[in-house]
């Protein structure tokens, strides 16, 4: 077996050449034939986004910000206008109270509703009955409607009404603000008067 002894200059020179080579490499083992693939990390330009708002863009492009939030409460006022006039929606209780002076219930169950569908009303409520307010449930739909009024106010609409379910009369009345979309339900049952507080809906 033969040694090779390389002078100085030139293990500098190869040692020079190594430093050159980059760190990671494409290649194959020759020891055992299988490829061996090696990941170069590339490094690419950031990438900026824009980010787009539009809200009502058309007839807002050239309004102030006070204008805009003006012009919303005006389109609010008239999606609740027009839900009044249609006498077709629901509405949505979040607290009862049996009238007078009975106790503020919060209501967290989203099935309950009172509907005023066009024909008909669907009543589907909790209630409260008694001195010690046991609270039930009234579930029932009836019609027709009687005596149903509408009352356009500058901050809303006030809405009466009477129904039946079987021999029991009922009424309803409706307080509805079109500023803040709060509605008040008062609702007249054989048993009692409760008030509820919710929103409309279509």
């Amino acid at each position: 077996m033969k040694f090779l002894c390389l002078p100085g200059a030139v293990l500098l020179a190869a040692g020079a050449v190594f430093a050159q080579t980059p760190e990671f490499s494409i290649g194959t083992a020759a020891a055992d034939s299988v490829p061996q693939t090696t990941v170069v990390p590339v490094q690419e330009a950031p990438v900026h986004i824009v980010e787009h708002t539009t809200v009502y863009e058309k007839p807002t492009g050239c309004m102030t910000r006070p204008e805009r939030r003006a012009y919303r409460a005006e389109r609010y006022a008239a999606r609740i206008d027009s839900l009044v006039q249609s006498r077709n929606y629901l509405f949505y209780p979040n607290s009862m109270q049996q009238q007078p002076g009975g106790l503020m219930r919060s209501i967290y169950a989203d099935y309950f509703y009172f509907g005023l569908l066009t024909d008909r009303v669907e009543v589907h409520l909790p209630t409260e009955t008694g001195v010690t307010q046991y609270v039930w449930t009234l579930n029932f739909d009836a019609g027709p409607i009687r005596d149903y009024r509408t009352v356009h106010t500058q901050y809303g609409w006030g809405v009466s009404f009477a129904f039946n379910d079987g021999d029991d009369a009922y009424r309803a009345e409706l307080a509805v603000s079109t500023v803040t979309g709060e509605t008040i339900l008062l609702l007249t049952t054989p048993d009692a008067t409760m008030r509820y507080v919710g929103w409309l809906w279509d």
